[in-house]
């Protein structure tokens, strides 16, 4: 049985402060519970409602807690829960970088992120640096939206201007080079900025680096920042 401390715990955990202050996040779903048990990442617990019918991989270690559809709720941050839900502790992946990184500046939207994870580890990019004020990796929307591929790619999170000194950067600007006539190149870090102000002044000065657009409709101004992703990633990349 789950104590109602627990549960409130549990319900906190849609604040950045408490799950800094706990450690601890969500997962929601079957699909990325069970492949969050498969790859090894700490668990404290999982959490299923009593109508829940999925099957979970097996797991003696883990602590299974059943509650009742309504209580369920209350944790869940989804409108339409699975039923089934992990109670996952902040994990740092040491992995050795890949040839190519991405760099985000000020991303603030979740769903944003997420999907820019899934998008790197398509390409087989494991490493994403983070400015500062690019939103939490433990958000749950941005759990939800890389559809668990948080759990092979990095996120790093610090200061830009440091990180990606003396690196090969290729960041998008409205004012760069056609993307298309760039050749493949096997290394480097690609740059995308915040979804409505692109990359800062401070931060573009600060680097050596080479612009690159994607040419398009004159009358649409920008690319959702994920979109514009993924295609600097076909084109960069080769593939």
């Amino acid at each position: 049985m789950l104590s109602k401390v627990k549960i409130k715990q549990y319900q906190q955990l849609q604040f950045k402060k408490f799950r800094q202050k706990y450690g601890l996040f969500l997962v929601e779903g079957l699909k990325s519970v069970n492949e969050l048990i498969q790859t090894r990442w700490p668990i404290e617990s999982i959490v299923c409602s009593t109508n829940f019918k999925g099957k979970i991989e097996s797991n003696d270690s883990l602590d299974l807690f059943l509650v009742k559809p309504k209580e369920f709720e209350t944790i869940s941050q989804q409108k339409n829960p699975q039923g089934i839900l992990a109670i996952a502790q902040f994990h740092k992946l040491n992995l050795k970088e890949t040839p190519w990184q991405i760099a985000l500046e000020n991303i603030n939207n979740p769903g944003n992120l997420g999907t820019i994870i899934r998008i790197a580890d398509w390409y087989g990019i494991n490493t994403i640096y983070c400015s500062q004020d690019t939103v939490d990796l433990y958000n749950s929307k941005v759990i939800q939206s890389s559809m668990g591929s948080f759990l092979r790619v990095q996120l790093k999170y610090g200061k830009l201007s440091e990180t990606l000194n003396q690196k090969d950067i290729y960041a998008t600007k409205l004012s760069g080079k056609n993307i298309r006539t760039l050749p493949k190149m096997d290394r480097g870090v690609l740059l995308i900025g915040n979804e409505a102000n692109g990359i800062t002044k401070p931060l573009s000065e600060s680097l050596a680096h080479t612009p690159i657009t994607i040419p398009g409709n004159i009358q649409t101004e920008s690319l959702n920042a994920a979109m514009a992703t993924a295609i600097c990633c076909e084109r960069l990349l080769g593939w």
